[in-house]
């Protein structure tokens, strides 16, 4: 028996790992169209495809030979996007996870939209195995989250840039709703790192009037206040609450960049508490709410954690258009929920139709009464409301702004560099 050899056949299956990676970015791009099933997710998929085809005409230069490798770890590094997309395909997840889009996206949209245009594709939320959610920024190393390990150490590398920002959530957290207002925190790390925000941040922080030795700590959990900060202005009391319960089990000590628990609360509380004396329920520079317990005790002068936090949302920011934090973050039915909340828990609708005030009312719902919340099934019927108020078409400018196509393309002709690097040993 005659045929092709060995050679030829190895040119053949090389060029089939190509097309397959073609035709599946072309099955993509069509699921993301107008009416389809991943509509909302058309600019990050148009981010990977730009990023991915763009390598693949980079890598389809090289020799036969010296291409199965790279292709293999590109189609390595697409495995990572295609599963949290695949899964927005199944019944049993699909809800949960659009829901969990709609919140970051609330809570997202309005500080670039106050910075201005920029390549700014959106959060893309999906279930993990850790315990607690957690951010990874656009441009940030995500090798750990990989399925598994890449076959070549160029691969490893290549896996170092994040495209576009993306929020982790815990698997077990589907069948509890009111957990999800801690996507908000994460998203306030994407404002902060989308926005550029960070020396402006610890800047404030330097100006908070706080002893010098003092002023150094939080400086150091100025990246964690300020996301506590973006929640609380998003989801309004109901995500003090959440974050209460979540850390009623913690060690009441520091840990990574956090403040110790007390600090914490007292940080978040301080969002609702007026900054004098007096009969308003208003924050520190005017915005709906009200004041959501009584100060905590936290370690520290008692009113750090306040002047940390007026110092973060008095005045302008430059990086935002010059708007205030407030101005920016705040939704006001977030911050007055009780009424929505007692709505559901009679079975009917919460009356909102914002994303970040309907799982708010969820919350406070939850909080008030976990047996009839759970009676009369408010978490499902949240679900469906937040996803029957969604807008019809993607979350992003479609077509791509020319940004965010240039730093795509960016990024696939540096990661057909990397996965080329003359460094084949497996890891």
């Amino acid at each position: 028996m005659t045929g092709a050899d060995r050679q030829e056949r190895s040119r053949a299956r090389t060029r089939h790992l190509m097309a397959s990676l073609e035709a599946e970015t072309a099955r993509w791009t069509e699921a993301t169209g107008p009416g389809e099933p991943l509509e909302k997710h058309h600019s990050q998929v148009a981010c990977l495809v730009r990023l991915l085809r763009t390598c693949l005409r980079d890598l389809d230069g090289l020799p036969d030979r010296e291409l199965t490798e790279p292709v293999l770890d590109l189609h390595h590094v697409w495995d990572f996007f295609r599963g949290k997309l695949v899964l927005r395909c199944l019944p049993q997840y699909r809800d949960f996870l659009e829901t969990a889009d709609e919140l970051a996206w609330a809570c997202y949209q309005p500080a670039p939209a106050a910075a201005g245009p920029g390549p700014r594709v959106p959060p893309l939320v999906f279930l993990n195995r850790a315990e607690v959610p957690f951010a990874v920024g656009r441009g940030h190393d995500y090798r750990e989250l990989l399925p598994g390990a890449v076959r070549t150490r160029s691969g490893e590398v290549a896996a170092g840039t994040l495209p576009f920002p993306i929020i982790g959530v815990p698997w077990h957290q589907t069948e509890h709703l009111p957990g999800l207002l801690t996507v908000a925190h994460e998203v306030g790390h994407h404002v902060e790192d989308d926005c550029a925000l960070t020396p402006a941040l610890r800047a404030r922080v330097r100006g908070s009037g706080l002893p010098p030795e003092r002023q150094a700590l939080w400086e150091e959990w100025a990246t964690e206040v300020f996301a506590d900060v973006c929640a609380c202005l998003a989801c309004g009391p109901a995500y003090l609450d959440t974050l209460s319960d979540a850390l009623a089990d913690l060690p009441p000590l520091a840990f990574g960049g956090y403040p110790p628990r007390e600090l914490r609360l007292g940080a978040c509380r301080s969002v609702f508490e007026p900054a004098a004396p007096g009969p308003a329920a208003r924050g520190p520079a005017g915005w709906p709410g009200e004041p959501s317990g009584e100060p905590s005790g936290e370690q520290g002068p008692p009113d750090e954690a306040a002047a940390v936090v007026r110092a973060l949302t008095t005045g302008g920011y430059a990086e935002l258009g010059g708007r205030t934090l407030p101005s920016v973050l705040v939704c006001a039915e977030a911050w007055e929920p009780e009424v929505a909340a007692g709505r559901l828990l009679a079975g009917m609708p919460s009356g909102t139709a914002d994303a970040r005030a309907s799982l708010a009312s969820a919350a406070v719902a939850f909080a008030r009464d976990p047996a009839g919340y759970d009676a009369v099934g408010v978490g499902r019927r949240v679900v469906r409301e937040v996803l029957d108020h969604r807008p019809k078409g993607p979350r992003a400018a479609t077509p791509a702004p020319e940004a965010a196509d240039r730093r795509a393309a960016a990024a696939g002709h540096l990661l057909a560099g990397l996965l080329t690097r003359p460094r084949p040993d497996p890891v």
